[in-house]
This record gives C-alpha cells, sequence and structure tokens, in this order.
C-alpha cells in the first residue's frame, strides 16, 4: 500500500502519532529521529520539479540568459519557432497562472505561472492565451475597455497541468522576430534563474566554443603605457594546435586590463548569443569572473558599466571590460581587491589570460604575454574637457539661466568632467556617451519663453536629429522630465493629429468570409497614447504592434452583427491631438 500525502498539515500529523507508536513500542529515541528524518526527506522530494519544454519542437536557441543588450542583460531564453507565429506553449509543469500582463512594449503579451517548487515560469511575445485564461483576458479586455491590462489571478484560480496547452508563441511587444521568450524566477524574490540549470540545457545541443571578435588592452592607470599608446588599442592573436589563442606580446607599463568582444552559439544555430562564463588570470592567480547562474532585476543596468559604453555607441561593439574603473555591485561578478587591474613593473613578465566557458562545458583559452617596456607612447591620452568634475557618489543641481538640472546620488557608474550650456532655450547636457542609473531631472521655467501652444507643447531631446518625446509634468510655468540620457533638449510643440489609414476593407464591402479588419496608424512627433474603436457604437479590442504600425479587431469576439456594420477608430497622441476614422462593412 501507499500514500500520497497532499497537505503538510496532515502528513507531520501522521509522522508524529506513528513517530510515538514506534517510540512507547520499542522505546527507543532514535528510531523516532531516523523516521521523522527519513520523512523530512521525502517532503524534501516532493518539493523537487522537472520542467518539461514548453515548446514540442526542436530547441534552438535566438538569445540565451545574461547576453547583453542594448539596455540590460537578458533574464531568459529565446527559443526560436521556425520563424512561425501561433505553435502551441505547453505547461511545463503542473502550477497556476498568477500573472496576465498585455502591453504594447516589453514582453508584449505575457503569461506567469506559479509552481509547487517555489519557481515562477514566464512566457513573453505571446500570440495568444488558451483555453480559461484566453476568456478571463478577453473579458478583462471588454470589461476594462482597453488594450494594455494587467491581471493577478487568485491562487489556484486558473491551476494548469503539465503538458497543457496555455498559450501560442508569436512576436508582440518588443520582439524582434517570431519566438518564445521563456524565463525562471525564484517566486518569492524574483531573482531570475538561468533555464539551461532547470533541465533547458539537456534540450540544446552544443558542442561549439565560445567565439573571440575582438581583444582590447586598456592602460587604466595615470602614466600607464600598453604598446606605445596610453589609450585602448587592438590585439591581434593566433590560434594555436591545441585551439588556444595566443596573443601577441603586449609591452607596456603601469595599471593595465583587457578588454574583450565575444559570443557563443550551438550546433544548427547561426546566432550570436552570450557567453555563460568568463575568467581571467594573471600568472595563475583569478583576477576577475563572471558566471551566469541567477542574478536580480535591478542589476539588469549594470551592462552599461561592464561594457566600453562609448565604444558601443560609436561602433556598436559591445566589448566587455575586465575591471571596474569604479566599484559597482553585480552579483554575477567575482572580482579581486585589484579591480581586475595588474601592475607591469620593471623587470617582470607577466601571462594574463582569459577562459571562456559555455554551459555545456566548451571553452575557448586566450594566453596574453605582457612584458615591461620604458617606450614613450605615441598616442597620447585626450584630456576630458567640461565645467564641472562629477564625482558619481554625490548628487547635484545644476542651473543655467532658465533651466534646472537636478542629478542624484549613483546616477552614473563613473566619475567624468561634464558640460552643460543653455542657448537660445536649448539645454546642451554633455554628450550621450555616460550611461545612466538612475534617472535626472531637467526643468525648464517656461515664464519669459515664448511658447504658442502650450497645451500642445512638451520638453523633447532634440540632439542627432532625433524628437523623441518625454512626458513633460507642468506646474505653472515650471516644467519638467525625468531623462536618463545626456543630449539636447528643447521644447516642442505638436498640433498634428495621428493618422488613420491602410484599412484592410473598402467602404460598404462585404466582409462575409473575412476574420478581422485592420488598420496603420501614425504620429510624427509626440508619439500614440491611447486608441479606441467602435462597431455600431461598442467598444472593440484592437490589438496594437506598433513595430508594424498595426491594430487589428478580430471578429471572433462576437461584436459584429449581420447587415451594416458601422466602425469608427480614435486614436490619441501624447499631448492630446485625436485623429478620427470613420467608415462601414457589411457581414453575413
Amino acid at each position: 500500500m501507499s500514500f500520497i500525502f497532499r497537505d503538510n498539515a496532515i502528513f507531520y500529523g501522521l509522522i508524529v502519532y506513528f513517530s510515538r507508536k514506534v517510540f512507547k513500542i520499542m522505546r527507543v529515541k532514535i528510531v523516532t529521529g531516523m523516521f521523522l528524518s527519513a520523512c523530512s526527506t521525502l517532503v524534501s522530494a516532493q518539493n523537487t520539479e522537472t520542467f518539461d519544454s514548453p515548446l514540442n519542437i526542436s530547441i534552438h536557441a535566438s538569445g540565451n540568459f545574461g547576453e547583453l543588450r542594448g539596455t540590460h542583460f537578458h533574464t531568459g531564453l529565446d527559443i526560436k519557432t521556425q520563424q512561425r507565429i501561433g505553435l502551441p506553449v505547453y505547461a511545463p509543469a503542473d502550477g497556476y497562472v498568477s500573472r496576465i500582463k498585455v502591453s504594447t512594449w516589453g514582453y508584449g503579451k505575457a503569461l506567469y505561472i506559479d509552481h509547487p517548487n517555489g519557481q515562477t515560469t514566464v512566457y513573453g511575445h505571446l500570440n495568444a492565451y488558451a483555453g480559461d485564461i484566453a476568456k478571463l483576458v478577453l473579458d478583462r479586455h471588454y470589461g476594462e475597455k482597453n488594450f494594455e491590462i494587467e491581471i493577478f489571478p487568485r491562487k489556484n484560480e486558473l491551476q494548469v497541468k503539465k503538458g497543457q496547452i496555455i498559450a501560442y508563441t508569436g512576436n508582440t511587444g518588443g520582439s524582434g522576430g517570431p519566438h518564445l521568450h521563456y524565463e525562471f524566477r525564484d517566486t518569492k524574490t524574483q531573482n531570475i534563474i538561468n533555464p539551461l540549470k532547470e533541465g533547458m540545457d539537456k534540450r540544446l545541443t552544443d558542442t561549439q566554443a565560445p567565439t573571440v571578435n575582438g581583444l582590447y588592452v586598456y592602460p587604466v592607470g595615470d602614466g600607464a603605457v600598453a604598446n606605445e599608446s596610453e589609450t585602448p588599442s587592438l590585439l591581434t592573436y593566433t590560434t594555436q594546435k591545441d585551439g588556444t589563442l595566443l596573443v601577441t606580446p603586449v609591452k607596456g607599463r603601469g595599471d593595465l586590463s583587457f578588454g574583450i568582444d565575444i559570443h557563443d552559439t550551438a550546433n544548427y544555430n547561426t546566432n550570436k548569443n552570450g557567453v555563460y562564463l568568463l575568467e581571467t588570470f594573471v600568472n595563475g592567480k583569478p583576477l576577475f569572473s563572471y558566471r551566469f547562474d541567477t542574478f536580480s532585476f535591478n542589476e539588469t543596468g549594470y551592462v552599461n558599466a561592464l561594457i566600453d559604453y562609448e565604444r558601443y555607441l560609436n561602433t556598436k561593439k559591445k566589448v566587455q571590460k575586465l575591471f571596474f574603473e569604479k566599484t559597482y555591485s553585480l552579483s554575477v561578478l567575482t572580482v579581486d581587491p585589484s579591480k581586475g587591474v595588474f601592475n607591469v613593473k620593471s623587470g617582470q613578465n607577466y601571462n594574463y589570460s582569459i577562459v571562456l566557458s559555455d554551459y555545456h562545458g566548451n571553452k575557448t583559452t586566450i594566453s596574453i604575454p605582457v612584458e615591461f617596456s620604458n617606450s614613450v607612447a605615441k598616442t597620447k591620452k585626450v584630456a576630458p574637457t567640461g565645467e564641472y568634475k562629477i564625482n558619481s557618489d554625490r548628487d547635484y543641481i545644476f542651473e543655467k539661466k532658465n533651466v534646472t538640472v537636478s542629478i542624484p546620488a549613483k546616477a552614473f557608474y563613473n566619475d567624468f568632467v561634464m558640460d552643460m550650456s543653455v542657448e537660445n532655450d536649448v539645454l546642451k547636457l554633455h554628450k550621450p556617451v555616460v550611461p545612466f542609473a538612475k534617472s535626472m531631472s531637467i526643468t525648464f521655467d517656461t515664464s519669459a519663453m515664448n511658447i504658442s501652444n502650450r497645451d500642445k507643447a512638451f520638453i523633447a531631446r532634440v540632439d542627432g536629429g532625433k524628437r523623441d518625446y518625454f512626458k513633460t509634468t507642468k506646474k505653472g510655468n515650471l516644467w519638467t522630465i525625468y531623462a536618463k540620457s545626456f543630449g539636447d533638449y528643447k521644447i516642442l510643440i505638436d498640433d498634428t493629429a495621428p493618422t488613420i489609414d491602410n484599412a484592410s476593407f473598402t467602404e460598404g464591402k462585404w466582409l462575409s468570409n473575412e476574420s478581422e479588419i485592420s488598420f496603420q496608424i501614425r504620429d510624427n512627433m509626440s508619439g500614440i497614447d491611447t486608441i479606441n474603436g467602435y462597431i455600431n457604437g461598442n467598444w472593440i479590442l484592437l490589438d496594437y504592434d506598433y513595430k508594424t504600425r498595426k491594430i487589428v479587431h478580430k471578429f471572433s469576439d462576437g461584436k459584429v452583427v449581420s447587415g451594416r456594420n458601422d466602425v469608427v477608430i480614435k486614436v490619441k497622441d501624447s499631448v492630446g491631438n485625436e485623429g478620427v476614422y470613420e467608415s462601414h462593412f457589411f457581414r453575413q
């Protein structure tokens, strides 16, 4: 006879009951201790979970955990869906739906499932939900009369079983192509966990070692020189018979370190993904390393501290700095007290090595001989120019003419020298080569400014030909925005309404065999804010994809009637200009 205990209180009650019986009969305390220990092990085993794949296809990754993205470390595994939309997504384990979010941006249509083992799985960029989940979502859309919604079902309200279809893959939100974003989190802390640690490693075939795209030496300290340069320089290397990359010896002095541009891939895959493990050594001593097993969401911005940010802006190459300029708290890093830097002294030679590993243990090793040299630098470091020396540990308030800039402490990762000026009501605030960790506030005093239409005016970033809208808080003549980028800022006016065109039907057409209607919407300045559609005076759901500027209404919602259907689409931009489209169609 076997028992399955589904209630821990009953389970432990039975443990105590049988333990007392054993103790009474045997009169030996050790028996009870052994029995309780065995039962504790059984309870622990009940809390383990084996996760199946969420897709019933071969698994290939278009993006992996910890990969360096534009503004963050990637938080999951992006699984290719054969460039298709609508593949079934299966629950990889039992659990219940804890959160549903539909957003224009980010994960688009997303689903969260809490599992009994204390983990949450996340599914992003979905095209649609399935079953009772889909019904709840549709009801909420129409209940709130909004495309963007967020739902937190009660615990066990929407239970799912392993292998159940929960959704369908898509390309919604910030997705760059059809795929499934698959993510693991610790339910309690919300820390993100590498999906390869949860069994997905066994579903990927990977015998390919990480690849080096470029290697750079960085003179870090004052007076440091490497290969006759005070600035970072590209290194050359050859591949040895054992696969090791041997770099042409670096000759220099003072505090040096390195930067590296790398990627990883796998079998049957050409995508350039991130590297799981990087380790550096000087003469065998560990210096700087990272391992992407888990991290928290508030650490994702540190990607801009890890890379050479200015080089990335200028070249789009993500060169990872293997040292600290100023210490920052990124949990995946292990760094020697020297901050990843070593001092090259007269009469001594060094061997700096880098070992790159993927999750499956494939390795690439780089060996860099370093020799002392007292050569004069032919390439000099350009001294920074600017009016203000910024210590990133401090907060600042700067005022120029009618503009005030407030910067909180820890807004930046490193110290630097900043420029600021105001000319013809345009704030020129440094150059956009410094990454931000926190937002600064910019306030314009508009009392003496000639603004023709204040209701339609806003503060925008305008450098480089851009006209980026910022939500502007207006308190009388004081107008404020929050921004995380340097550049030029000024007040612009948007008095042009959004456009609605490219309807999928002509007016008066019969659409008896169609399943949906669609339109394209555009705004030339402040951006789309709200979208509302009506058929015969009743609000309808319009799916919006900002990448294609397309809005779609599906007839399966049941809002059309037999005969004539009058359609009205209303689109507002961020300052309240409204575009309106009216038409009608017929349907049997």
